[in-house]
């Protein structure tokens, strides 16, 4: 670096400086607020949709415990078409395709489970769509799209019940030893009730 013997020459030396790279360093600073200001608009958005969400979501859970189809359906779409990169979105369509199902609406109910799968970032989520599409799709005799649907390993939490509708596919195929053994499998993660329940399937196929 140069050295000045005056303070004089080192103003005029700054001075010169600040005219070659003045402009850059406003433009620098410029795009570091501009980025910094991007980033905190796109929080504070991500906050106000998840809020909003959130809010939007407790309706449709009071909709559930109230048995009010209506408000569910309405909620739901809400929160489908303005709010479907929260969570709260496919917890109300695993609601809404729940609701479906039980109306017998098993192909609306299919399309919801599937916007799920398309959608949803939690696995929890994913899971839960993945196991009561494999359920409908195997009532509907749609056997192969069935096993496709737990055709892959899940977490611990959701083995047991994965196995099991494995086993109800391979019984549906006729493929009885596959089915004997899914139902083994199913029973080792099984807990309480669901053991008993599961002892009983594998029990009706033989020894």
């Amino acid at each position: 670096m140069a050295e000045y013997e005056t303070e004089e020459q080192q103003v005029e030396a700054l001075k010169d400086w600040w005219k070659q790279n003045g402009l850059a360093v406003i433009g620098g600073a410029v795009l570091g607020i501009s980025a910094l200001m991007g980033w905190r608009g796109w929080n504070w958005h991500q906050e106000k949709q998840a809020t909003e969400a959130s809010d939007i979501f407790a309706v449709v859970q009071e909709a559930v415990n109230k048995n009010d189809v209506n408000a569910l359906q309405e909620q739901t779409k809400t929160l489908r078409d303005n709010y479907a990169a929260t969570p709260y979105a496919s917890l109300a369509v695993l609601h809404q395709a729940k609701n479906l199902t039980e109306q017998g609406n098993t192909d609306a109910a299919e399309e919801s489970l599937r916007w799920v799968l398309n959608n949803s970032k939690q696995e929890t989520v994913q899971n839960v769509a993945r196991l009561r599409l494999a359920r409908l799709l195997l009532a509907d005799n749609k056997v192969d799209e069935a096993q496709a649907m737990v055709g892959s390993e899940m977490s611990d939490a959701y083995a047991s019940l994965a196995n099991e509708i494995r086993g109800d596919i391979f019984v549906a195929k006729g493929e009885i030893e596959q089915a004997k053994e899914a139902y083994d499998q199913a029973m080792q993660s099984a807990s309480g009730d669901g053991v008993e329940y599961l002892q009983l399937k594998r029990n009706n196929l033989g020894s």
